[in-house]
């Protein structure tokens, strides 16, 4: 009897605490989603997926990365999803939704890049330097 007790406390303490982490990740998300719809744009160069631009200003991200510490408040979004070939060419959706029956004797090679947030960076000009999500890394935007 006393093992049941327990038992049920120790549900009740899980379901009451797992209640609260659900209500924060969704407040969290509701968070984000207000922010993102009031990020101004910067447009990916789908020739050239190291350059965004904004504001007439041209910035080529970098490999360098940088830390979450090391950011201030984001400041825009870029907000693309692309997939390339070993070639660097943007694979269409309807490339990525054929099926080949017999495949090709070579498997391509795919990357996916997702494109986020842009933030300003401590202590750096944003008009010179930013930090680009690319696959949840901050990498280094300088300007052209």
């Amino acid at each position: 009897m006393k093992h049941s007790i327990l038992l049920v406390i120790w549900i009740g303490i899980f379901f009451i605490g797992g209640c609260s982490v659900i209500s924060d990740l969704k407040k969290t998300a509701t968070q984000n989603m207000e922010i993102d719809r009031q990020l101004p744009k910067y447009e990916l160069n789908k020739d050239n997926l190291q350059e965004i631009r904004y504001q007439g200003r041209i910035y080529v991200i970098q490999a360098a990365k940088v830390d979450r510490q090391h950011l201030n408040k984001p400041i825009g979004k870029v907000a693309e999803t692309i997939t390339i070939n070993e070639h660097h060419r943007i694979l269409s959706k309807k490339e990525l939704r054929k099926i080949e029956i017999i495949p090709d004797q070579k498997d391509e090679k795919r990357t996916h890049l997702n494109f986020g947030w842009v933030y300003s960076i401590k202590g750096v000009n944003p008009e010179e330097e930013v930090a680009v999500t690319v696959n949840h890394q901050f990498l280094i935007a300088k300007r052209k």
